[in-house]
């Protein structure tokens, strides 16, 4: 019931803010302005609940469409509602769901840092906002581009604080309270900073850095509710 319930409020709020000031990509619709979330404003979509990271991987996919028109598959690491239902659509794509924590809605069961697939399983890979919660993010990334196919493509993102030189990190923060005024959020182990790049590329990948805020300039950026923050690190087996 209370999902039918908060189906309900969700889209009577998508109506009582109808307009074409901003627009969501993964939905298509549009409005007068985002909701805001709990930390930062004019940042969710009414409709299908898209964060500005998810609204920029689809405008990257829609920029670069033989990302997905040449994939035959996909694995999806915490998949986020809103670009599973648009993912698990693609036609000709077999779309495949993972998430260690039980509680979640997904089909494998995978540890990122030791994944229990064969080598190059997958022609794309999506790991957004996950590696900021893994302790042993240099084995994450090395699993991530064994498993990724020759020619094949992932898409990592994280939380960047671009005002960083070099990724922040301390094994002794271990409380609530402390890793969220080190690493923004409780559960995050480190604070990532661009350099993360070169992380990627240590584990095997080339790695392009792709600027969706810079690439579709300040009324574009704000169209669509984008942060300078959410660099897209499209990631290829080396």
């Amino acid at each position: 019931m209370s999902r039918v319930l908060n189906a309900v409020r969700r889209r009577a709020a998508a109506v009582r803010h109808r307009g074409t000031t901003v627009g969501c990509p993964i939905c298509e619709r549009t409005f007068d302005r985002f909701k805001d979330a709990w930390n930062r404003p004019n940042a969710l979509c009414w409709r299908c609940g898209s964060h500005e990271r998810h609204r920029a991987q689809w405008l990257l996919f829609e920029r670069r469409p033989q990302l997905l028109r040449d994939a035959r598959s996909l694995l999806h690491f915490s998949p986020e509602w809103c670009l599973r239902q648009r993912l698990a659509a693609t036609d000709g794509l077999r779309y495949v769901t993972t998430d260690l924590d039980p509680a979640q809605e997904a089909e494998l069961r995978l540890d990122v840092t030791a994944l229990q697939l064969p080598d190059e399983a997958f022609d794309a890979v999506i790991c957004s906002h996950v590696l900021e919660h893994v302790d042993d993010d240099v084995a994450a990334m090395r699993e991530l581009c064994r498993v990724t196919a020759a020619g094949g493509f992932a898409l990592v993102m994280v939380p960047l604080a671009l005002d960083r030189a070099t990724t922040y990190e301390d094994a002794s923060i271990t409380a609530p309270e402390d890793r969220r005024r080190a690493f923004l959020q409780h559960d995050h182990v480190r604070l990532y900073a661009p350099d993360i790049a070169d992380r990627l590329r240590a584990a095997g990948f080339a790695v392009e850095v792709v600027d969706l805020h810079a690439e579709l300039g300040p009324d574009g950026a704000a169209r669509h509710g984008l942060l300078p923050s959410d660099l897209a690190f499209l990631c290829r087996p080396g």
